[in-house]
């Protein structure tokens, strides 16, 4: 584990919001195996443009460095590649912001080749206009903290920025390939009649614990924040013929870097296709109303607003307060599975809410209907007798 200080820049929090972004920092820090040994905190007034904080502040950090025997500090701000290598002349440490660790978080975590690439186009992005020099800096920047050499730097020491972009042109490329792929894998689920739900919320929140209750099939799960990058698309069936496609997102995170979030589009375009949105929030989490309002700043962004919502509080195991359920809210326990069966009453209401259903007779002669309505229709069953279907 690499020792780290965090270094709060902040301006007029409250002790509330600064409690939550200290944190979150550290919970991300933790990600990256690094553990933090202390925490400073500076209100800024103004951003220096040599080190973002005040000198004297530096010097302090430098303190707390050298007495934790420290190898990293980290930002909880984005830093400009001057101001990195300003602070680490000082401090004759490495440093790291916000943007870099969550990178970092995420080329761990990718396993999937479109994944894989989704996370090297965003990492270069973000190195691409910080390179002062080429080769140096391009082997420091892109790959993992301290003298570690990890992650995506074992295969970029050698790149400067031509190779870079064409690197980055490169993986468009491909991505384009493995979008058309899913696409085409969407079509055939949108054109096989089941209703599409898609599981949204704050990353750690227990989207992917849902989705293991709801099919036998387990994905990915840890106590972690972006513990799996990939998405997961599973039919679920509740019973009598109430079937749906239960899509899993990339977890959300509040000021998530904006190339990131152009780099994962492809994991909320299914949310725009959904009929039901369900938002898992994390209710034992002491900043749980202020993570639910970040991902509802997300959805509005994406216009989703016409899709039905289900808002759902999971790990009330772990309350001691009261709760109850509201008209479109549900308190359930993954671990538990208290309010599980709620859930499903509400999926199975909003879902089949405009549904009808007809007893249609197909005579032999017409037996090329049969294809029309199978497409276009949920046929339940279908029996043949002397005359007709």
């Amino acid at each position: 584990m690499d020792k780290a200080i965090i270094m709060m820049a902040v301006q007029e929090e409250t002790d509330y919001e600064l409690n939550e972004k200290i944190e979150e920092i550290t919970n991300l820090a933790l990600a990256c195996e690094i553990v933090a040994m202390s925490v400073l905190v500076q209100n800024i007034k103004q951003k220096s443009n040599t080190y973002y904080i005040g000198s004297g502040k530096v010097e302090e950090l430098k303190q707390h460095v050298e007495a934790n025997k420290a190898n990293l500090v980290v930002f909880n701000v984005s830093l400009s590649p001057s101001q990195i290598r300003n602070l680490e002349d000082i401090l004759l440490c490495d440093v790291v912001d916000k943007n870099m660790l969550i990178l970092e978080i995420f080329s761990r975590r990718a396993k999937t080749p479109e994944a894989k690439a989704q996370v090297e186009i965003a990492r270069l992005q973000y190195v691409f206009p910080r390179m002062v020099g080429s080769y140096e800096d391009l082997g420091r920047q892109a790959s993992g903290f301290g003298n570690r050499n990890r992650g995506l730097g074992e295969t970029k020491l050698e790149l400067d920025r031509r190779l870079v972009g064409r690197r980055i042109r490169k993986l468009e490329k491909d991505l384009e390939k493995y979008r058309k792929s899913r696409q085409m894998s969407r079509k055939r689920r949108l054109e096989g009649k089941l209703p599409l739900v898609a599981l949204v919320g704050y990353t750690n929140a227990g989207k992917s614990s849902l989705m293991n209750v709801f099919q036998d099939k387990a994905v990915y799960v840890e106590d972690m924040l972006f513990a799996s990058l990939e998405t997961y698309a599973r039919k679920v069936d509740f019973g009598n013929n109430h079937d749906f496609i239960l899509h899993d997102t990339v977890g959300f995170i509040k000021d998530l870097p904006h190339n990131l979030i152009n780099a994962f589009h492809s994991t909320l375009e299914e949310i725009e296709d959904a009929d039901l949105l369900i938002h898992v929030i994390d209710r034992s989490h002491p900043f749980y109303d202020q993570q639910k309002e970040s991902v509802e700043d997300t959805l509005s962004e994406l216009e989703v607003g016409d899709i039905p919502l289900i808002e759902v509080y999971n790990k009330v195991d772990l309350l001691d307060e009261p709760y109850s359920n509201g008209e479109n809210s549900v308190f359930i326990s993954t671990k538990t599975l208290e309010g599980i069966d709620l859930l499903k009453e509400k999926i199975i209401e909003i879902l089949w809410a405009d549904y009808k259903r007809f007893t249609l007779k197909i005579p032999y002669d017409k037996m090329n209907l049969l294809d029309d309505i199978n497409r276009s229709l949920n046929v339940l069953r279908q029996e043949n007798f002397d005359t007709h279907v």
